[in-house]
């Protein structure tokens, strides 16, 4: 390994190496805990695709193992290893280049989200691709890895270096002599590197398309039960009538000091006009009322679109750790999914009492299917990584919290039960790292398909070896 440290010292300098312990322990680490998780050998971070190629192509002459790693923030072990590997952290990857007028941007895997946001206000533009809230710390690359709820539909094109260290483009980064604006030419081989943990190559660029500022408006409405409040938006994303609908329920309001109704359900309509937004929460009123719904100030849908990025929510309001579970749902199975999700947390209810874990909820949709995302707190030690982003108010207040690995190991176990009745409701999953089982619910030919794919690219299974496999418990 020193060897191999010093070639890579030299090509991609030497602070752009590190062997230290804290380091590689923080580098494959996640929100969730995953034991067996192995610490990282090393960490890289290389400044373009270029340097990137140079080092896996290193890698790959020493035999080594690989985890891509944007900011982290995964909770589906995606980037914890089983065994020893060397980490390619990617967020010196972080330049941005503006097309305005063909509304196109190409941006640096390690990118985030927000730094992208300031780089396009001067133009009065905005990524047409959705990103996560987290998108103050997740980087871009991070998110085209693990995909997204609202779908990867603004990904124009990606460079990728593969195991081997050999640097691919695709979409319209493939393209010569023409400005990346255009994905479909031939086969998307964009897809294939859309969504895929990491397994297949290390995202070095992105091409984006972009879309004009919009008017919004917005609207706000309280119910006094779950089915209630699913009816209703379930009804309204049918009616096409908002972009974005998204329910909370007493956990999260109380700590938005909004404690009206047991659920409540926040809709953003846009539109080229804010006559023709405002026409679209209108008919969304109709809906919300028929179905029980009572209209309240829309405080929370307003704030988020003014500050769309914020990570207070890696915490609970009392310094809780938080790790959520998640499936998007045909809407026609949306509310008996929720229903049967209830009923495990009465089936449950004492042993999470005992153990101090509580459960709310996050429910939410940007197109024709509902993402129901229990978020389970519990009052536990914080790992580096959670202590990295805090202010240091908050790690003084929160940081010395003693471990408490009963409640750890009851949420592993109700992730996994609450998963299991996800999938049996037809669930499909984003961000499925080592915990999500894929290829079991695949039709065989696909999953076929799917082991194909990734031989061909990564035949020695060094890259991010276990992503897309399955769960870790």
């Amino acid at each position: 390994m020193s060897s191999l440290a010093a070639a890579l010292a030299q090509r991609l300098g030497a602070a752009h190496v590190a062997t230290d312990a804290a380091s590689c322990a923080l580098a494959t680490a996640d929100l969730a805990d995953w034991p067996g998780g192995a610490p990282a050998e090393m960490v890289i971070r290389p400044g373009s695709t270029e340097e990137t190629a140079t080092a896996l192509r290193l890698l790959a002459e020493f035999g080594r193992a690989i985890v891509p790693r944007g900011a982290g923030l995964s909770y589906t072990a995606g980037v914890v290893p089983r065994a020893p590997a060397v980490v390619v952290d990617t967020r010196r990857l972080d330049g941005i280049t503006v097309d305005a007028e063909n509304l196109t941007a190409v941006v640096g895997a390690g990118a985030t989200w927000q730094a992208l946001a300031a780089a396009l206000a001067p133009h009065g533009l905005r990524a047409a691709q959705a990103s996560p809230v987290s998108g103050s710390v997740t980087t871009i690359g991070g998110t085209v890895a693990q995909n997204l709820p609202g779908g990867m539909d603004g990904i124009l094109g990606l460079a990728v270096v593969l195991a081997d260290g050999n640097a691919v483009r695709t979409g319209a980064l493939a393209l010569r002599n023409a400005p990346p604006f255009w994905r479909h030419m031939g086969p998307d081989l964009t897809g294939l590197f859309l969504g895929d943990c990491g397994a297949f190559g290390v995202k070095t660029e992105v091409a984006l398309r972009l879309a004009p500022k919009c008017a919004a408006a917005f609207g706000s409405f309280a119910f006094d039960d779950s089915a209630a409040m699913m009816a209703a938006m379930v009804r309204i994303i049918q009616a096409r009538v908002v972009n974005r609908a998204f329910a909370m329920d007493p956990l999260p309001q109380a700590e938005a000091s909004r404690p009206e109704a047991p659920w409540a359900l926040h809709l953003t309509a846009e539109g080229v006009t804010g006559p023709s937004a405002e026409a679209g929460i209108e008919a969304a009123r109709g809906l919300a009322l028929a179905q029980g719904g009572r209209e309240i100030p829309a405080t929370l849908p307003k704030a988020l679109w003014a500050r769309p990025y914020s990570i207070r929510g890696l915490l609970g309001p009392g310094g809780e750790r938080w790790v959520p579970v998640h499936g998007m749902l045909p809407l026609s199975a949306a509310a008996d999914c929720l229903a049967a999700l209830e009923a495990e947390y009465a089936a449950m209810a004492s042993s999470l009492a005992e153990a101090g874990v509580s459960i709310s909820h996050m429910i939410s949709s940007l197109g024709a299917y509902v993402t129901i995302e229990p978020m389970l707190y519990w009052r536990d030690a914080l790992e580096a990584l959670h202590l990295q982003h805090l202010s240091e108010a908050s790690r003084a207040s929160f940081g010395q919290f003693p471990a408490n690995p009963s409640a750890r190991d009851l949420v592993r176990q109700a992730r996994d039960r609450l998963s299991a009745i996800m999938d049996q409701h037809g669930a499909v999953h984003a961000q499925l790292g080592r915990f999500y089982k894929l290829g079991s619910r695949m039709e065989p030919g696909a999953a076929q398909l799917l082991h194909s794919v990734k031989a061909m690219l990564d035949p020695r299974g060094r890259m991010n070896p276990g992503a897309l496999e399955g769960s870790q418990g």
